[in-house]
């Protein structure tokens, strides 16, 4: 039908502001991820009241609304007297990513930080960028750790290893792995439910070649790395996803990594070369490499 449009009054205009807007980032390759997550919000008082974080064109993930808050109150009303505690709990349904969860006093205005990097120590935790510029811009963002059968992706550096406890004979379930070259931490792993653990991080730059030598091949290259484990058993963890807090608590009890159990020997720095996956084993009692990388004492 021709003719003119009809002209169109608006006459209010309502914008309800955003309770929660939050980036997950994946550090191995310093992007933010927002496809593939399954993102949830509950009340950390009444569980069953949830709902769904989505994702924005700009890859921050946002909660229009909160369980037990109207929309109209977030419009409207101080949102110091309507704050409430909230768990976030996340899946990836790619597999890239191991599960997380955490806590949110909410609403929040702007991008949440989560108050736990206070007091935290940074050097273990160098690949998160918690020192970049400007100061606080990385302290918001949720790291994702990388599971074990995630696709590596192209020009990383890449270390495995299924961690076990020595004195318990289990699982290092949650523990975190460090892999540093030169007194720099170059990546952090977590230990799935299994124990398994795949560390990712770009390569250290090449040896600078001298006068008298020409620069290796890239596949020649090789570094030496330290391999560092942060453990604490949690016998009242709840099932599911590993809450983000008591992962990093785990920084206050280093555990030695060995390379022999029978006798007992710390783990030296190990080779690291180009293009090669570095599995890390310690030897058992018949001085033959085991199936585990076993954890001493603190």
């Amino acid at each position: 039908m021709d003719g003119p449009s009809p002209q169109v009054r608006v006459l209010d205009r309502i914008i309800l502001p955003a309770s929660l807007g939050i980036i997950f980032w994946d550090f191995t390759t310093g992007t933010a991820v927002s496809d593939g997550l399954a993102v949830t919000l509950a009340s950390k008082n009444r569980p069953e009241m949830r709902c769904p974080l989505i994702a924005n064109r700009s890859g921050v993930w946002i909660a229009p609304g909160l369980p037990g808050i109207s929309p109209n109150s977030l419009a409207t009303a101080d949102w110091e007297a309507l704050r409430r505690t909230y768990r976030i709990t996340l899946e990836d349904r790619y597999g890239r990513f191991l599960p997380l969860s955490f806590e949110a006093e909410l609403p929040s205005k702007g991008l949440f930080e989560w108050p736990g990097w206070a007091g935290l120590p940074l050097e273990p935790l160098a690949p998160l960028g918690l020192e970049d510029s400007p100061p606080g811009g990385a302290r918001k963002r949720i790291p994702l750790f990388s599971a074990a059968a995630r696709a590596i992706p192209p020009g990383l550096a890449e270390v495995r290893c299924q961690l076990k406890d020595l004195a318990t004979d289990g699982p290092a379930s949650g523990a975190l792995v460090t892999v540093g070259h030169d007194g720099t931490t170059l990546g952090i792993g977590l230990c799935d439910p299994t124990g398994n653990a795949c560390v990712l991080f770009p390569y250290p730059a090449r040896p600078a070649p001298t006068l008298a030598t020409s620069p290796p091949a890239i596949m020649d290259v090789h570094w030496n790395v330290e391999i560092g484990a942060y453990f604490q058993p949690n016998e009242n963890a709840a099932p599911g996803a590993p809450d983000l807090g008591a992962i990093f608590a785990q920084l206050s009890h280093p555990r030695t990594v060995l390379a022999s159990v029978s006798p007992i020997e710390a783990l030296a720095t190990q080779s690291l070369a180009a293009g090669r996956s570095l599995i890390l084993r310690s030897t058992n009692a018949a001085k033959t490499a085991s199936s585990f990388l076993f954890l001493g004492p603190d």
